[in-house]
């Protein structure tokens, strides 16, 4: 008969397993539960941005996207109407001053022009010949004129005469012969100051008519220049050294005066046209410094004119480039300008951290080893990439930057 023997060491085993394994479990739930320290969520190292906080001369930038645009435009038009007849350039041909954009005919202006000529020409000689007739005039009266003036001397000669011969006792004369000779002289004395008269009056007479027909005459002259200018206005010509933008006419278009004909413009002469966020308008001024992004070069600029509207949000900002022109740079072309508004120096400042709001309390995850906790930050005025640290952090702490949105409800997360 087998006689069955118990393992006794092997059911002491059993229990000391257990035990062994309760330890290692309660072990790894206190180094977890210390590890974590009370996180309620997990996020991944390489998912997030991390910035460090720092101190010093803190820049206060403005950002908007926009575009090159030419300074001044100029539209080339004529004051002669007319039919197109040949157009020489093209858009995007460049042009020196003074050359032909295009041809117009008007036969009507040559022959306006003609008409005009040929009346002056019969003008200037009728106006010659009433001009002689009333110098002629002129004539007649200073005749007359000393005629009366020799009369009146002699006149007045004789009447002296007589009075000396009646003063010597002389009785040849009779009394009434001398009041007669007295009252010739008075008659000839009155007879010469109307000639005198008249010789004035035809002068003036001559001076107003040469004066008026000095100015009907230039009143033509002026119509015949202004046409001979609208004929030479056929040619129609650029008024700057430029780029033509754009052209409005073809062969066989008909032209009212003034007319639009061609655009140029130069293009060495550019400025650029940003727009910012209305928020961030109010810190724009003119005058401030900028810098321009072709993203092929890097441009200093300055602060012309703010725009006083809001145009969906944003507000339009107009710069000069202070720097040379690169080789890039044309109409339209697309730009990002970085607008300097302001500067504060030894202030706190770190990246921007995304939906952070400028001069509030957002809530941020301050990093310490693997740990975030939620914390309350004061944020100041906000930079393009960074923004002013007003409370809540210290130099050299780092938070995530990044989006943190699904975190919302969690005060602490682990960061492995």
């Amino acid at each position: 008969m087998d006689i069955k023997i118990e393992n006794k060491s092997h059911k002491l085993k059993r229990p000391l397993t257990y035990a062994i394994f309760a330890c290692l479990l309660l072990s790894a739930v206190m180094f977890i539960r210390h590890y974590t320290q009370g996180a309620s969520n997990l996020v991944k190292r390489d998912e997030i941005l991390v910035a460090k906080v720092k101190q010093g001369d803190f820049v206060i930038d403005v950002k908007g996207l926009g575009s090159l645009a030419l300074e001044k435009r100029h539209l080339i038009t004529t004051n002669a109407g007319g039919k197109v007849v040949e157009v020489l350039i093209k858009p995007g041909e460049y042009v020196e001053r003074g050359d032909i954009i295009a041809r117009l005919d008007n036969p009507q202006i040559k022959e306006t022009l003609i008409q005009k000529n040929s009346l002056l020409l019969k003008m200037v000689a009728q106006h010659k010949a009433e001009l002689a007739q009333q110098k002629a005039y002129l004539q007649e009266a200073e005749t007359a004129y000393h005629d009366a003036d020799l009369a009146h001397k002699a006149n007045t000669m004789e009447w002296q005469a007589q009075a000396t011969l009646i003063a010597q006792g002389n009785s040849t004369i009779s009394k009434l012969e001398h009041q007669r000779s007295e009252f010739t002289v008075k008659r000839s004395l009155k007879q010469l100051a109307l000639q005198k008269a008249k010789v004035a009056t035809q002068k003036e007479i001559l001076t107003a008519k040469q004066n008026a027909q000095q100015a009907e005459q230039q009143s033509l002259k002026s119509e015949i220049n202004l046409l001979s200018q609208h004929i030479s206005q056929l040619d129609v010509k650029s008024p700057i050294t430029g780029q033509i933008q754009d052209v409005f006419v073809e062969l066989g278009t008909q032209l009212a005066s003034t007319g639009s004909v061609a655009e140029v413009a130069d293009q060495t002469k550019l400025i650029a046209k940003i727009n910012v966020a209305e928020l961030d308008a109010p810190n724009v001024k003119v005058g401030q410094q900028a810098t321009i992004d072709t993203y092929t070069s890097r441009l200093d600029a300055q602060v012309i004119r703010v725009s006083p509207k809001v145009n969906n949000g944003h507000v339009e900002v107009e710069l000069s480039l202070i720097d040379a022109i690169p080789s890039e740079a044309r109409d339209k072309l697309n730009i990002e300008g970085i607008i300097n508004t302001s500067f504060k120096t030894h202030t706190l400042f770190v990246a921007l951290p995304r939906n952070a709001i400028a001069e509030s309390t957002n809530n941020v995850f301050v990093l310490e080893k693997h740990l975030a906790t939620k914390q309350a930050v004061t944020f100041g005025k906000r930079s393009v990439n960074y923004i002013e640290v007003v409370a809540g952090l210290t130099i050299d702490q780092e938070i995530i930057i990044s989006d943190m949105e699904k975190y919302t409800n969690d005060t602490q997360v682990l960061v492995r």
